[in-house]
């Protein structure tokens, strides 16, 4: 196996898949990534054995041929070179590997590819195609929700529902919820499909292609992301999800309408005098007008801020974890957004004012107990 590759070209195919390579595994196996060099195409593939990406990157090659590397000293290596060319070079018989650059050599040993898990046959059950930044800022608004308690697995993943004339994605951690409806996204289905993705695997897809649209392919077990360059399988969540719609308030009959960064930028500054257990910031609601308040106890901490809104019901006064409100504003796109509450006690909605990216997008907050 003999190629030459700019050393820029293979930086780059070495950063999609990094992620996917364990630094420790109790399969010391993984800890490598496959080179299957085929004419001027070079594959490099990684796994954790729940997730695998492979990439591919032009090269100059001279003699086909397969190799597993250890990872991170490629990684590290072509990092350290930053520019020029590499010429790579394996002893079939030995798997000793020779790196060469115009100024020096590197060697190491590599393994023999039959000891690399074998990738399993993959038959999809749905197949459609993205716009990869729709999709993207799908991911975006709600990954960032997804709970980290490992004895609710299904939450700690997103929730994709494919139905024929929709794409719904939701994620939950039981005290904040995000659902994202996008119309335009369509699939072509018999039946509708619902899987639940790792977030790992999500925010890899966000950041691993480059092409304007990408592929989405899923069956019962995993699901599977390219863009004709890289490709990423991931294992889904084999579990249930909540029925997340039980929980969705329907009363809720009081709407404050307030500028979106306005509100944000106030909450990040009164939240700097909040207890930093809790969090916590009021938001006190009358007719037309809005005050972001946060106290400290502890320290002797407090401020407030006043903010016009739109809002002509009763006065109402209720409290939210201020991250979980930052989280929320920091990934909605529109100039306005709309707040809607029942009762102190009960959760409060947040929406754009008017559709985002084509998308419609529900935000959930369950509220704190207010301290008096």
């Amino acid at each position: 196996m003999n190629f030459s590759v700019a050393v820029k070209d293979l930086a780059q195919a070495l950063s999609r898949i990094s992620s996917a390579t364990p630094q420790r595994s109790p399969m010391p196996v993984l800890e490598n990534v496959m080179l299957e060099l085929e004419g001027s195409a070079l594959s490099l593939t990684a796994t954790d054995m729940d997730i695998t990406v492979t990439t591919r990157v032009d090269v100059r090659g001279t003699a086909n041929g397969a190799i597993l590397v250890p990872a991170r000293r490629l990684f590290d290596t072509v990092r350290a070179l930053e520019i020029g060319e590499l010429k790579f070079d394996v002893d079939p018989s030995t798997k000793r590997i020779s790196l060469h650059t115009a100024s020096g050599e590197y060697k190491l040993s590599g393994l023999d590819v039959s000891e690399f898990p074998q990738r399993a046959k993959f038959e999809p059950r749905v197949s459609l195609n993205l716009p990869l930044n729709k999709f993207s800022t799908m991911i975006d608004r709600t990954v960032f929700a997804c709970s980290g308690d490992e004895f609710r697995p299904a939450m700690t993943g997103v929730l994709f529902q494919f139905r024929p004339d929709e794409i719904r994605a939701v994620a939950t951690d039981g005290f904040r919820l995000v659902r994202v409806i996008d119309h335009e996204m369509t699939a072509e289905l018999s039946e509708p499909v619902d899987i639940i993705v790792p977030p790992k695997a999500l925010q890899l897809a966000s950041k691993a292609f480059s092409a304007t649209d990408i592929t989405l392919e899923a069956n019962q077990t995993h699901v599977r992301f390219a863009d004709g360059t890289t490709t990423i399988t991931a294992r889904l969540i084999d579990e249930n999800y909540p029925p997340y719609e039980n929980v969705i308030p329907q009363a809720n009959d009081k709407r404050m309408v307030v500028k979106r960064e306005e509100l944000l930028n106030t909450v990040k500054r009164v939240s700097l005098y909040s207890n930093t257990h809790t969090r916590q910031v009021r938001l006190k609601v009358a007719p037309n007008a809005l005050r972001v308040q946060a106290e400290d106890m502890d320290t002797g901490g407090e401020a407030f801020e006043h903010i016009p809104c739109d809002y002509s019901d009763d006065e109402l006064e209720i409290g939210f974890n201020s991250q979980f409100v930052r989280d929320a504003l920091d990934r909605i796109d529109s100039d306005e957004i709309a707040m809607d509450f029942s009762t102190p006690l009960r959760p409060s909605l947040i929406s754009p004012y008017g559709k985002a990216n084509g998308q419609e997008v529900l935000m959930l907050l369950m509220p704190i107990r207010l301290n008096n």
